[in-house]
């Protein structure tokens, strides 16, 4: 009853000011206890809901920065790998059925004009050679349109990154909205208490229809806010949202200075070094010579007797002249190469004025945090004194208010400051890996093995060879560390090759294995030597073809390499050590056999001076036998002029189902590779 009386007493006061401009009113003791009762309430829901939200900000401080997950851009190898051909449609002829016909008139419409023949018919077959319709004219095609589709995927790795990214930002929407939903229906809670309290006032006089006016205004204003985040977050649409991201610390972003700027740009550079191979491409195709071979009958129907023969011919079209387009594409690939120089520049530039942004934020963050602390201390020490004689709900209420907004703001300036957070990460690069994305569309030789002979090894440093091997992408080097190894140079070999993801293997070179039927004996301590040097595998070229009597003893020898590989196959086996052999193409099928059933994968040396489709045809036998998941087709670099023919090598075998490629060797490989 006390406690009441203390109220009402304030009150009094309150009405005796309020009354000094207001017509006179009658009020009884009831409707005074009735408006100290709904005060009394308002205050005990500000202080229930202001509880409740303090008790969640210390239980949930001190949780670590919220661990956004790397956005995942790699694509799957298949996206990047060419439509496998059949081999027969990789060696059909290019023919076309021609047949023409022609009829002269008579007369002609000058007096000197002579018809040979009345009526003319040529059918026949024409033999595109070189040319458009032409085999070659296909494979610079499919290079072209490999270009292309590798330029469209590069568009997609990029729709994948804003996919992940636009993810990210609707899980801190989500998180921040619905939290904001929380705080706004207690606000409103709070505000539909003071309009009901301000509407009964209003009834007996004590507030007028503007004040009434001006509290409705606020409670619907919180209840709009309210609802519009509430329609955005529909129940359909929502994601499993994580709590943590709301209380835990504000995270730092990576300074720009330390920032891989190069890496930025570097799907660009890929696309405009893919868009100039195109144009060369084009410039390739559109420069070749044309040329048809025609085989012909024709039948003429004379003016006196009609005749009929077969014949040949040949046309030959050699163009001579640049066409406009070409010019113009090379002045805008030059100039999109000139702009890429300033792109880090412009990088630099944004990501600082995002990094400035994004720290201001941050303060006023904090600030509003410190706000946060000293309302919280205000609130305690206002509802401390609640029993005292003097104690008001009004001071609370008011300072209930201010903290409710001031939670409010810093929802709203938190989900901002993500926003900016997942910015930056997105344009920095920091929010993905892409390496995935340079390996995936640089894959013109990615992924492939060579040989290093101690020659070579021995007179250049392990830097430089490993940063070749990498220019490669080589994953697999087969070594010969020589007679008198170096071993400090070579275990430190070992070493940087294990930081770049290469195998090595131990190059064993020593035909003198297969001059004896117990060669194995003596090759079982090489191979010992290898496994305490610490090679993962090793990789045996043994060439008894290249001893004078293999012609005439090829059984012999082919059955002591099938002992030799047999028994390093057991052993390694046994050790825990890769194998693998170089065979040449004319390797005797029965070897073949025998290293397919072993599982032990051989490298075809496809070295000798016969083209490419003869080589093919050659080796379709043993390859049969291997198997695409047991042989690697080995390129001598030195039979290339340039690289870009490699690359059309490359793509002519793999046409004709040829999975795994390799290099013989890397000395030859040094400075070839633009």
């Amino acid at each position: 009853m006390q406690k009441v009386l203390q109220i009402l007493l304030v009150m009094n006061v309150v009405i005796f000011f309020n009354a000094q401009n207001r017509p006179t009113v009658q009020m009884n003791s009831k409707s005074l206890s009735t408006l100290t009762v709904e005060y009394n309430k308002i205050y005990e829901s500000a202080k229930e809901i202001i509880s409740n939200l303090l008790t969640d900000n210390k239980n949930t401080a001190g949780l670590e920065t919220y661990d956004f997950a790397s956005a995942n851009v790699s694509l799957n190898k298949n996206e990047f790998a060419s439509s496998i051909r059949t081999t027969e449609e990789k060696k059909k002829i290019h023919l076309n059925w021609v047949s023409e016909m022609s009829y002269n008139f008579s007369p002609g419409f000058g007096d000197d004009e002579n018809i040979f023949y009345r009526a003319r018919v040529s059918s026949g077959i024409d033999w595109l050679a070189l040319g458009e319709g032409s085999l070659r004219s296909q494979r610079i095609q499919n290079s072209l349109n490999e270009k292309l589709k590798n330029i469209d995927l590069l568009d997609k790795v990029k729709y994948k990154r804003e996919i992940d990214y636009r993810a990210k930002i609707d899980h801190v929407r989500a998180a921040f909205d619905e939290k904001k939903i929380s705080l706004l229906s207690d606000y409103e809670r709070i505000l539909k208490l003071l309009n009901d309290f301000t509407a009964n006032q209003n009834k007996i006089g004590l507030k007028n229809s503007a004040e009434l006016a001006e509290a409705k205004y606020r409670l619907e204003k919180i209840s709009i806010e309210k609802k519009s985040l509430e329609s955005l977050l529909k129940t359909s649409d929502r994601v499993t949202v994580s709590k943590d991201i709301l209380y835990a610390e504000i995270p730092d972003l990576i300074p720009v200075e330390n920032i891989n700027l190069n890496a930025l740009i570097k799907d660009k550079e890929t696309a405009l070094k893919m868009q100039k191979e195109i144009s060369d491409i084009k410039q390739k195709r559109d420069k070749q010579l044309d040329l048809r071979f025609k085989f012909r009958y024709n039948y003429y129907s004379a003016m006196s007797r009609d005749r009929n023969f077969a014949s040949v011919g040949a046309t030959i079209n050699l163009p001579i002249s640049r066409s406009k387009s070409d010019i113009e594409n090379e002045s805008d690939l030059k100039l999109k190469e000139n702009s890429l120089r300033d792109m880090q520049t412009i990088y630099r530039n944004n990501l600082s004025n995002m990094f400035r942004d994004y720290y201001l934020l941050k303060s006023e963050i904090e600030i509003l945090q410190s706000e946060s602390t000293y309302l919280e201390s205000e609130l305690k020490t206002k509802s401390s004194n609640e029993k005292s004689n003097t104690f008001s709900p009004a001071g609370y209420l008011d300072t209930a208010e201010k903290f409710l907004n001031n939670q409010i703001q810093i929802c709203e300036k938190k989900s901002d400051l993500y926003e900016k957070y997942l910015d930056y990460r997105m344009i920095s690069g920091t929010d993905y890996n892409t390496q995935s994305l340079q390996s995936a569309t640089n894959d013109d030789n990615a992924g492939n093995e060579t040989y290093i002979w101690s020659s070579f090894f021995t007179n250049y440093s392990n830097t430089y060879i490993i940063n070749l091997m990498n220019h490669w992408h080589i994953n697999k080097i087969f070594l010969s560390v020589g007679k008198t190894p170096d071993m400090p140079k070579v275990v430190d070999f070992m070493t940087k090759a294990a930081e770049n993801n290469i195998v090595v293997y131990r190059l064993i070179g020593e035909n003198s294995y297969a001059k004896t039927d117990d060669g194995f004996t003596d090759l079982q301590l090489v191979l010992q030597e290898a496994k305490n040097q610490g090679f993962a595998g090793v990789h045996l070229d043994i060439e008894p073809h290249t001893f004078d009597d293999y012609k005439a003893n090829v059984d012999l020898y082919a059955q002591r390499l099938i002992n030799l590989f047999t028994n390093s196959k057991t052993w390694c086996d046994q050790n825990n050590m890769g194998l693998g052999v170089s065979v040449p193409m004319h390797l005797p099928s029965e070897v073949a056999t025998a290293l397919s059933n072993n599982n032990t994968k051989a490298y075809i040396m496809a070295y000798d001076v016969l083209s490419l489709d003869k080589k093919l045809n050659k080796t379709s036998v043993i390859r049969d036998i291997l198997g695409p998941d047991y042989y690697v087709w080995v390129f001598r670099i030195n039979d290339f002029q340039n690289f870009s023919d490699l690359l059309d090598a490359e793509a002519t075998v793999q046409t004709a189902g040829v999975a795994q490629i390799g290099y013989y060797d890397l000395s030859q490989m040094n400075n070839f590779k633009p």
